[in-house]
């Protein structure tokens, strides 16, 4: 093309963005920045708007442009917030279908099938424009994901079980609009994030990117390196800043508000459960995951007040990788702490402890998952003071707990080698536990830890007993932990001793009918406290 023919086509092209820039102001203007499309005929020009920049390639980034791009997306690519709007006014059959085919309509047309190369456009403009319009769009976009979080979870509740269909194709706008939050918010951290900014900006824009994600988790369908660079990202700004901790953590929603439910317009009264709440689920499954990173600097009352409650509340949750999310949370908080409040926080964790062995197994073994409570139990004998109550508390629950399933199995004489793997695997599982107990405790717990295991295991079946001795003999075997593995061989020789001669007496498990485990616990004091003198 000759330089003539060049220069005429790069005064067309800056003719017609100066014409599309003088639209987007004229819209501006005429409607206000939050408002834009709430008016049909800014509707029909938003979409001819971002239809008309996708198509464009590279275009010069103004402020109006880039204004008037947000709104089109949130508005007319992605109208999330209108389509929830009139599903939950409206929520009775005739109305529900209106909708539902709306929302076909939408997913079937070009605006939203030009969703990926608006979105494109759209974070290039943001890089460019100056800092006061960034701002306006960056809040327009971390509004939105509020909307969302709470139009969906209440359109869930309602139309769950009715209206699954619409469902499904209204995530289908959701997931991408989840995309488009991230590829924005990737743009957002690159630019914003860097030393040029002040404190207020690096504390204030991670924290509104994190909510923002949890918002949307639920529609978190595939693994984007965009969305786990932008995690990496704020959570390393959050994590150099307390108040941003503090702000974060307080944003999770309430024990109040989860356990309650939201208000729904609708005339059918619905009962609300908790755990059925999956859009709510999904994003406190977000928090139970990144709190642990900072955990190590949120305050003793954040703790207590908003983590704490969360946390044990969804160690009761069906869905075990919530469960097993709450237990690294308890986890994370144990082994956690500066010297700054060792003390105070030391008393947190032991006051938790004690209600962390009752919740835990409580649950056990229909809802508490054994790892999780497997570890909780590790970072409780491992990271509080030695001879802690609270550790004392956690062995005497375990043997306990093992003395119920025991005798639960037992009083029906099922072979304990014969079902290892099916209804004595629980019990198994704790008196594995136990086990491996005996070389984390502490010196000052360990005695208390072998009576208790001496009282448990002569009351096993024969098969139970050679089991958990032969698994002793190679813990014991194995150890090079010359303070304890003496103390160890001693009492080892005399639980040996002492499982041969119940086998051999008159008073063995199988002679006996149908003995309760659980009252010879509590009635034949004698006979164990001379048990305890032996051992």
């Amino acid at each position: 093309m000759s330089g003539l023919g060049l220069e005429t086509v790069s005064g067309l092209r800056i003719s017609a963005e100066n014409r599309i820039e003088s639209v987007a102001r004229n819209i501006i203007s005429r409607s206000g920045v939050t408002n834009l499309g709430n008016d049909l005929t800014n509707s029909f020009l938003l979409q001819c708007f971002s239809l008309a920049l996708a198509r464009s390639g590279l275009v010069s980034s103004k402020a109006p442009l880039l204004i008037c791009l947000a709104s089109a997306l949130l508005t007319e690519i992605f109208p999330l917030r209108r389509l929830y709007t009139k599903l939950l006014d409206f929520p009775h059959a005739n109305s529900v279908r209106l909708r539902h085919d709306e929302v076909k309509k939408h997913v079937d047309s070009v605006p939203f099938k030009e969703a990926g190369v608006i979105t494109g456009v759209f974070c290039n403009l943001y890089t460019s424009v100056d800092v006061e319009s960034k701002c306006v769009v960056e809040n327009l976009l971390w509004d939105y994901c509020q909307d969302i979080y709470l139009g969906h979870r209440r359109a869930a509740l309602l139309l769950q079980g009715r209206e699954d269909e619409l469902l499904r194709d209204m995530e289908k706008i959701a997931e991408s609009a989840f995309l488009m939050v991230v590829f924005f918010a990737l743009a957002v951290t690159k630019y914003k994030l860097n030393t040029k900014f002040s404190q207020e900006t690096h504390k204030d824009i991670p924290v509104r990117i994190l909510v923002s994600f949890s918002c949307l988790e639920y529609f978190r369908r595939i693994r984007l390196p965009e969305y786990m660079d932008t995690i990496r990202g704020v959570v390393g700004s959050v994590q150099e800043n307390e108040s941003a901790i503090v702000s974060f953590v307080e944003s999770m929603p309430s024990y109040t508000d989860l356990t309650n439910g939201p208000d729904l317009c609708s005339s059918q009264k619905m009962e609300y459960v908790w755990y059925k709440d999956g859009v709510q689920t999904a994003r406190i499954l977000f928090y139970l995951r990144v709190i642990p990173t900072c955990i190590e600097r949120v305050p003793i009352f954040v703790l207590r007040k908003v983590v704490a409650p969360t946390m044990f509340l969804h160690m009761g949750h069906p869905n075990g990788k919530v469960a097993r999310a709450s237990h690294s949370m308890f986890s994370a908080l144990i082994s956690s702490g500066k010297d700054s409040d060792q003390d105070e926080r030391v008393s947190l964790k032991e006051q938790l402890a004690f209600y962390y062995m009752q919740r835990s197994l409580s649950g056990y073994p229909s809802i508490t998952p054994f790892e999780g409570m497997a570890s909780g139990v590790a970072a409780l004998v491992h990271y509080l003071p030695a001879g802690s109550p609270a550790i004392f508390y956690c062995v005497h629950s375990l043997v306990e707990k093992a003395n119920t399933l025991c005798s639960d199995i037992f009083s029906q004489e099922v072979s304990m080698g014969k079902n290892w793997h099916g209804e004595s695997e629980p019990c198994k599982k704790i008196l594995d536990l136990l086990l491996r107990l005996i070389s984390l405790v502490d010196i000052q717990v360990l005695p208390h830890l072998m009576k208790l295991l001496a009282q448990l295991v002569v009351q096993l079946p024969k098969d139970g007993q050679n089991m958990v001795l032969n698994e002793l003999y190679s813990q014991v075997a194995e150890s090079d932990d010359v303070t304890r593995k003496p103390s160890l061989v001693s009492w080892l020789q005399s639980l040996s001793y002492l499982c041969a001669q119940a086998a051999s007496g008159s008073a063995t498990y199988k002679g006996m009918e149908r003995v309760n485990m659980t009252s010879a616990w509590s009635t034949d004091s004698l006979s164990l406290t001379k048990l305890n003198a032996r051992l």
